[in-house]
């Protein structure tokens, strides 16, 4: 009689709550907005909404290598690259 491998299982999923992480900035650049463009400072002569949206920029820029930090702590690049290996066209199919 043929012995039957076990089923391949699928890796077990890591947390990846930190992702909400990237909400802050939408509420920064969209949410907030009603409130920045009622503000009369210009610091450095520079408008205050035009200031926020610069400074929207660079948070988002952190919040975004926070969550990517975090991403490869959690092994998400292992998750795809598995995917890639596997999704992969072999040789002779058509992509």
């Amino acid at each position: 009689m043929a012995t039957l491998d076990p089923p391949e299982q699928a890796p077990a999923r890591r947390s990846t709550v930190h992702r909400w992480l990237l909400v802050i900035p939408f509420i920064w650049q969209v949410a907030l907005v009603p409130v920045v463009n009622d503000v009369d400072l210009a610091p450095l002569h520079i408008p205050f909404p035009m200031l926020w949206q610069m400074l929207g920029i660079v948070a988002t820029t952190i919040v975004v290598g926070v969550v990517f930090r975090l991403d490869r702590a959690a092994g998400v690049d292992d998750e795809e690259r598995r995917f890639a290996a596997a999704t992969e066209p072999k040789a002779g199919e058509h992509a």
